[in-house]
């Protein structure tokens, strides 16, 4: 099936705003293609790369993690004549150079970014792709008029964190290009044109979000060399960066956009413009799938996978690819832990586990794939038996309830090594994943033929009455010890319940949530009348951890939230309205950025930060519009 790629297009028109605007609004806004193995290429829509982490090519040594960046940007040069148009932009100390912004007419994204830019009579229009499962980048030019290119690749090879000084970089020249001996071996290449061999360092590039974020923000470029490309009337040519082949490839994108185009047709139209956002964070690992957690920085995380999955993979039908993503991680489950993060093989959270569970249910309700239940039944099991014995993280109190360590729940930011929101206890939202789990479980064991007592679930739920505060109207976040603190983590209780919480009691808690929590963005992980509200996500690391979840606002809690709301209202005809413009703020964000932020500030006017697109945010929005508003889940 297909549609109409122009109806779901990103689109910004430069020749409407004034040279001021057009510089910010294209330096603000960024893009993102992934190649589906952990590689991208990003950067801004006028092409200034604002992050440590832009480039046209991060490859994934091994995917999906070692990222390595590689080609930074393309300086082109258009000479028309007796003129010269330079097309490129860099921030140095001080200026924008050279200041092709003001040569850019159009940039849109329709499924792949693309940039129309207007030279004199001449006119350049770029789109940049990468193939999938290859960690290469191919830039394509058309060119109308008569005119002479230069293209000069700017080039590094560190990893995607951060500036790491002047690497060792070996050029040589191949047939049609250069290559690069690093850590890796780079080929940069074009299938017109001749490369002419003539190095030049790029001093002092900078890169304004990491000086933001107290992060290292200089570093120099090398160009070894450029493209020369004459024109006379029209041409096409393309230059390709890659680690994975040293010979070019034919650069036609059609295949890769008609995938894209055929995901957005799989979607409710309002979740089309989510649909490449959603794809980019599936990703090969060994021989199964995972999910990464968020662009850029992020690996795949287990708790993250767990939330993300439903939305990105349930909503669209990619149940095939849900189950992979469900067997990679079953196979890494030790001792009854879900990693935290995959790559690492770190075992240090106590939710994903109970996650794991209830995202197998939801697979199972929307697939039926009974053979995936007998499957992966011992290692559903086997994590309710390692929660009853205990483990590393976690472990089952005499009352049912399960007590964290500190630092184990999703709130686990830490400064100077210490936990801001150590939430050391029996955290409402795992016991209330704990329960569920039980509740899955004894739903699934007659499917399989197996046993199952009832009478633990009963015990919890009689022991769940603990967490209600009656001064408040609401949970306690924690108890032993008790703590009052108005989070959002009871909405996540309330969403994942079955009927562990009343609903009037569930309304109770939304209400609560509604009035201290909820912004357009998602809710606020602190109420603003605690003394601890931090309102601002901002500043160096230290600052930024210490307000992570101490009133940050996350838009994947939007997801539970009206989840929670629809269910204490009986799924009535109002609240799917309201629900509906509750999402409208997110979903216009998702219109024109291509995607959703992970965090954003609690206080006004909610500005985005951490990574500019997170799976999660995404997930649960999509989630959100398909089950709630729309009403279309299984």
């Amino acid at each position: 099936m297909a549609i109409d790629a122009s109806a779901v297009d990103l689109r910004w028109r430069a020749e409407s705003l004034d040279e001021g605007e057009r510089f910010q609004e294209g330096f603000d806004l960024e893009w993102l293609i992934a190649n589906g193995i952990g590689g991208y290429a990003s950067s801004t829509a006028v092409v200034v790369n604002t992050r440590a982490y832009h480039g046209l090519l991060v490859g994934a040594k091994e995917p999906p993690v070692e990222r390595t960046l590689l080609l930074s940007s393309l300086d082109e040069e258009v000479v028309a004549g007796n003129a010269s148009f330079h097309l490129s932009n860099h921030q140095y100390p001080g200026a924008i150079y050279p200041e092709g912004y003001r040569m850019l007419e159009e940039f849109s994204i329709d499924p792949l970014p693309r940039w129309r830019y207007r030279a004199g009579e001449v006119v350049v229009e770029k789109t940049v792709s990468m193939i999938r499962g290859e960690n290469t980048t191919i830039v394509r030019y058309s060119v109308e008029g008569d005119c002479l290119l230069r293209i000069r690749p700017l080039i590094t090879c560190r990893s995607f964190h951060a500036p790491a000084g002047r690497p060792e970089l070996r050029t040589r020249e191949i047939p049609g290009g250069f290559s690069i001996e690093c850590d890796v071996d780079l080929a940069v290449i074009s299938d017109w044109g001749r490369f002419v061999l003539d190095p030049h360092w790029y001093y002092n590039l900078e890169y304004e979000i990491e000086r933001r974020r107290g992060l290292a923000w200089r570093e120099d470029l090398l160009s070894p060399g450029q493209f020369e490309v004459e024109v006379e009337g029209e041409a096409s040519f393309s230059i390709m960066a890659s680690i994975d082949r040293a010979r070019f490839v034919g650069a036609d994108t059609k295949a890769e956009s008609s995938r894209l185009i055929d995901l957005m047709a799989a979607l409710d139209p309002v979740l089309r413009p989510l649909a490449k956002a959603a794809d980019s964070f599936i990703v090969r690992r060994g021989d199964g799938l995972s999910i990464i957690a968020g662009y850029h920085w992020f690996d795949d995380w287990g708790r993250d996978a767990m939330i993300s999955l439903p939305g990105l993979l349930l909503v669209p039908g990619r149940y095939e690819e849900a189950r992979d993503v469900l067997f990679t991680f079953a196979r890494a489950i030790l001792d009854g832990v879900l990693p935290n993060d995959l790559g690492a093989l770190s075992y240090n959270t106590a939710d994903a586990s109970l996650l794991f569970i209830h995202a197998f249910s939801r697979y199972y309700r929307y697939s039926g794939d009974l053979d995936a239940v007998r499957t992966l039944w011992p290692s559903l099991s086997g994590i309710v038996e390692a929660y009853r014995r205990g483990t590393n993280v976690a472990w089952m109190d005499s009352d049912g309830l399960i007590f964290c360590r500190a630092g184990m729940t999703w709130m686990d930011a830490r400064v100077d090594g210490a936990c801001v929101t150590p939430r050391e206890g029996k955290p409402c939202e795992i016991n209330a994943l704990w329960y569920g789990a039980l509740r899955i479980m004894e739903r699934l064991a007659p499917l399989v033929g197996e046993p199952w007592d009832a009478s633990l679930a009963k015990q919890v739920k009689r022991s769940y009455r603990r967490f209600w505060n009656p001064g408040k109207d609401c949970l306690f976040d924690l108890i032993d010890p008790l703590d009052a603190a108005i989070r959002p983590n009871q909405v996540v209780a309330a969403s994942v319940s079955f009927d562990l919480i009343s609903r009037d009691r569930r309304k109770a808690i939304v209400d609560k949530a509604e009035i201290d929590l909820l912004t357009p963005y998602g809710l606020r992980t602190l109420s603003p009348d605690d003394p601890t509200y931090a309102g601002r996500y901002e500043g160096g690391p230290r600052e930024r951890d210490s307000a992570y979840h101490q009133g940050t606002v996350w838009p994947w809690l939007i997801g539970p939230f009206i989840e929670a709301r629809l269910a204490a209202s009986r799924h009535s005809a109002r609240s799917k309205k309201e629900a509906k413009e509750m999402l409208r703020p997110l979903l216009a964000d998702a219109k024109a950025m291509g995607s959703i932020a992970e965090v954003y500030d609690g206080d006004l006017p909610h500005r985005p930060g951490g990574c500019f697109s997170q799976a999660w945010s995404v997930a649960e929005v999509m989630r959100a519009w398909h089950e709630g508003v729309m009403e279309r889940g299984p």
